[in-house]
């Protein structure tokens, strides 16, 4: 097992003592190291660095990114018609990649013909994907939000304890920064707590303490 030094880096065994998850305290913001990611919990109106990639919560159908002004359309109706008939919905627990600045991760997590519309088991799988895709795309640092919490009821602990298990369980994965997004300031101090608390149990667990 590695550690972490006072810069937040890898120290190797030079001090067994210290583990790899560090509190920060801040302001608006908490922020701790674990694994090799600086977490940040900050909310939603107080971004903590530039994002190479932003977390969106999403449906099978992409509804809720859709844009709400409809364009006009040279598309003529019935071939619109079959185009919709021809459509396939994304699978629950998949994730949706969109180019941009930042690049849009999109985390199918709700199906509009369930209820309610979400499942913990898709937000988990979703999360998997995000940190696999950010991965793969050599994304440094990353905005999430709660999924489950902006169109669903998806309890904040409840959340959090599936991050911790995915960011334990995909160390190579986890990107270097990540913005743990909340909806307003009320909400850093219990997010942040839950996910100390977590991460600090799942490191006792391995360790077989």
């Amino acid at each position: 097992m590695s550690y972490m030094n006072d810069a937040g880096r890898p120290n190797g065994n030079r001090d067994a003592r210290r583990p790899m998850l560090r509190v920060i305290a801040g302001g608006r913001t908490r922020r701790l190291w674990a694994d090799g990611c600086s977490i940040v919990v900050a909310p939603v109106d107080t971004p903590p660095f530039d994002l190479d990639a932003r977390v969106v919560e999403e449906d099978t159908y992409r509804i809720l990114s859709a844009d709400p002004e409809c364009a006009p359309t040279d598309v003529h109706p019935v071939r619109l018609m079959h185009e919709l008939q021809q459509y396939r919905p994304d699978r629950p627990g998949s994730v949706v990649v969109q180019a941009g600045r930042p690049m849009r991760l999109l985390a199918v997590i709700h199906d509009v013909n369930q209820e309610p519309t979400w499942r913990a088991v898709w937000i988990e799988a979703a999360l998997r994907q995000v940190m696999r895709e950010a991965a793969r795309r050599r994304v440094h640092s990353l905005g999430l939000p709660l999924l489950g919490r902006q169109h669903g009821r998806m309890p904040r602990v409840a959340f959090v304890d599936r991050l911790a298990r995915v960011l334990t369980g995909h160390r190579a994965h986890n990107p270097r920064r990540m913005w743990l997004m909340v909806p307003a300031l009320a909400d850093v101090g219990i997010v942040f707590r839950a996910l100390q608390i977590r991460l600090f149990s799942r490191r006792q667990n391995e360790r077989g303490i």
